[in-house]
């Protein structure tokens, strides 16, 4: 942190950094240390994962199993897709797959879908 993180910001730009697999097995590896009986992780991608050595089928293949495997340790995930990948992300992540295009919609939405869930 200094006086230039200004101007770091301003040079934000895709360079092929999403990861999702990473960074949903850390969240939900969190979540299963809780104490709550349910757990509900929702994720808010603009495109589907897209990084160096990690995309295509396999990249695909490793979210669904993610998935699949969190949900046998109870933390149920969502997918809510924004932007022109929605298609993908309503491929991968299929029953878990929250569309939000809509944004006034979305606290609506996101409030249904926690009553839905957690019991």
């Amino acid at each position: 942190m200094d006086n230039e993180d200004c101007y770091r910001l301003m040079d934000m730009c895709d360079r092929n950094g999403n990861r999702d697999g990473a960074a949903l097995r850390f969240v939900a590896e969190h979540l299963c240390t809780r104490p709550e009986l349910q757990k509900l992780l929702i994720l808010i991608s603009d495109g589907q994962p897209a990084d160096y050595g990690y995309s295509g089928t396999e990249a695909e293949a490793d979210l669904r199993g993610i998935k699949k495997e969190y949900e046998k340790r109870d933390v149920i995930l969502f997918a809510a897709a924004i932007g022109d990948d929605k298609e993908n992300i309503r491929r991968i992540y299929k029953d878990g797959f929250l569309d939000i295009t809509k944004l006034e919609e979305l606290p609506k939405n996101m409030a249904q879908l926690v009553k839905q869930h957690l019991k």
